[in-house]
Parts: structure tokens; C-alpha cells; sequence
């Protein structure tokens, strides 16, 4: 593959982090409302200790769904820090650039 080909796996790229950003943002909401939704469907076994199992199962995984949709959104935010600290930068470096080089044209 020619190296101008190549794609730089530490350039950071706004939009993708953006785009991955939405999703995850979309499935932290998802995640939330599994967890929403578990709690709704109570079930009654008539068995109090198959009851008190049923119920900390339930609340096991509601936690973890929460614990999720919190990381998720936590990540999400991440990334859409560095997409605007990523166009900054490129901003910045591109204006680095252009300078340096007219300082290069007026010095000559």
C-alpha cells in the first residue's frame, strides 16, 4: 500500500468521535431503559426465598444496566472532548504552519 494510502491511526478525526460518540450516547439511553424496563416486570414465584432470589437477580442486573448506561455516557462525553479538542488542534497546528511558513516567505 503507497504511504500516501496509509491512514494515521493517531490523527483523531471530529467526525468519526463524534459519530461514536451519538452511538454510545444512544446506547447508555438503551441500557437505561432495559433497566427501567426489567424493574417493571415483576414476578411473584409465591416461594418467599425463590421470591428474595428473584428479586436481588433482578436488582443484580438493574444495578449492572445502570453501572453500564453510566460508563456508556461517561465515554460518550470523553470523546466528544477530544473531537473539539481535536479540531482545535488541527486548527492550531494548521495555523502553526501557515505561519511559520510566512515568516520563511518574509525572511527571504
Amino acid at each position: 500500500m503507497p504511504a500516501e494510502d496509509r491512514v494515521d491511526p493517531t490523527t483523531l478525526n471530529a467526525t468519526t468521535l463524534d459519530a461514536v460518540a451519538a452511538r454510545l450516547a444512544r446506547s447508555s439511553t438503551a441500557a437505561l431503559e432495559a433497566s427501567h424496563e426489567l424493574l417493571a416486570h415483576y414476578a411473584d414465584t409465591g416461594d418467599a426465598p425463590t421470591q428474595r432470589a428473584v428479586d436481588t437477580l433482578i436488582d443484580h442486573a438493574a444495578d449492572a444496566l445502570r453501572a453500564l448506561t453510566d460508563s456508556l455516557a461517561d465515554t460518550s462525553r470523553g470523546l466528544q472532548a477530544s473531537a473539539g479538542g481535536a479540531t482545535s488542534q488541527s486548527f492550531e497546528a494548521g495555523r502553526s504552519t501557515t505561519r511559520s511558513g510566512r515568516r520563511r516567505d518574509h525572511l527571504a
